[in-house]
């Protein structure tokens, strides 16, 4: 009985581990990405200025201005969002795949 014990045991902490780990740049079964990262401020070649978000894991994305909460556009503010990426749609700015922001969290300062 024991030794069933210890491979239940071990198979619990590998599958908290797994989903402690997860939500990152995988979509759930919705589609939704959580992610953590950093908001970044572009400017394109002919001064238009693009919001990019980078994830934790280093993934870019782009943030569209006119669907994406007013105080997510801060260069360098850290968040946790969860967005959508979009299946359609051109992005004059280039700068990551382009995503519909679902939700966000922003981080607590650091001082």
């Amino acid at each position: 009985m024991h030794g069933a014990y210890r491979w239940m045991a071990a198979v619990t902490a590998v599958a908290v581990m797994v989903g402690c780990s997860g939500g990152g740049d995988t979509p759930d079964a919705q589609g939704r990405v959580t992610m953590q990262g950093t908001v970044h401020s572009i400017q394109a070649s002919d001064g238009t200025q693009c919001w990019q978000f980078v994830s934790a894991k280093g993934k870019n994305y782009e943030l569209q201005p006119a669907q994406v909460p007013s105080d997510l556009l801060v260069d360098g503010i850290s968040a946790t969002v969860v967005a959508k990426p979009r299946s359609s749609g051109g992005s004059f700015c280039k700068v990551g795949e382009i995503v519909d922001v679902v939700s966000v969290n922003p981080e607590p300062s650091k001082t």
